[in-house]
């Protein structure tokens, strides 16, 4: 099973890279637009994607990835390209690292409260993140005229067909 997670895990990387390369042409209006039903802008979403991982990564190892940047300094996209390949790469760390069947602990935000669940449903939530916020992103480009990075599992497929394909 783990061998599965790390194909997911490599496809979020992948879909990551593509919308970071492709919102890279983008203007500062075009990041600025959002979409109702969205999570926000093109920018704030980008960051809240990256940002998660990362709380993720952190929540599976213990050792949660740090930007070279502030948050509320609002990083240009180079910056989250670079962080979000560091996050991607904690992410594969901790696929080969631990299993599916471990606990991970996590401490609620106002109560203290440690709530403990095994690591394959943070593997869902990684996944099912990744693919609804870049939805969001993609949705906003396309309402705003702009051709969107594809995304789905064939485009993974095509780009990977030398590993993947038979």
């Amino acid at each position: 099973m783990t061998s599965v997670i790390l194909e997911f895990i490599h496809y979020n990387n992948w879909a990551n890279k593509q919308v970071l390369a492709a919102c890279q042409a983008l203007s500062e209006e075009q990041l600025a637009a959002g979409a109702p039903g969205a999570f926000g802008t093109v920018r704030d979403t980008l960051a809240h994607i990256i940002r998660a991982e990362a709380s993720y990564a952190g929540r599976l190892t213990g050792t949660r990835p740090q930007p070279s940047f502030s948050w509320e300094d609002k990083p240009s996209l180079a910056e989250l390209a670079l962080f979000a390949t560091q996050v991607g790469d904690a992410l594969v760390d901790a696929v080969t690292r631990g299993q599916p069947t471990d606990f991970v602990q996590q401490k609620a935000r106002t109560e203290g409260e440690v709530t403990k669940y095994r690591a394959i449903a943070l593997w869902i939530q990684i996944i099912n993140h990744g693919v609804e916020h870049r939805t969001n992103i993609t949705s906003i480009l396309t309402q705003q005229g702009l051709t969107p990075p594809e995304v789905d599992g064939w485009s993974y497929l095509m780009s990977n067909i030398d590993r993947l394909g038979a």
